[in-house]
């Protein structure tokens, strides 16, 4: 396989990052209670009812405070990826 260029795949998961995030703040903003037990599905029996968003209302300014933050999370989870799959790539006994 060839290497990966960091800024690429930087700004792929940024990307991709950014779409689940939109998609999840649409889905919240529809179907608050059907977001919310779906994500208590994933956690195995911890509830995350306290966490309700009737508690805080949805704004456009939190929902775009996250996106910026969650699509700079995936883009330096991406460029560490990157550099971290050439590092061992190159690694002789590493593959």
């Amino acid at each position: 396989m060839d290497r990966l260029n960091p800024l690429t795949a930087g700004i792929t998961l940024a990307a991709t990052f950014a779409l689940l995030n939109v998609a999840c703040a649409i889905a919240v903003a529809l179907w608050p209670q059907g977001t919310l037990d779906f994500f208590n599905a994933w956690f195995h029996g911890i509830s995350l009812a306290p966490l309700q968003a009737a508690s805080k209302p949805l704004t456009v300014g939190g929902v775009l405070y996250g996106l910026v933050g969650v699509a700079a999370t995936g883009f330096a989870v991406g460029v560490v990826y990157a550099v971290s799959y050439n590092l061992i790539r190159r690694c002789p006994g590493c593959h």
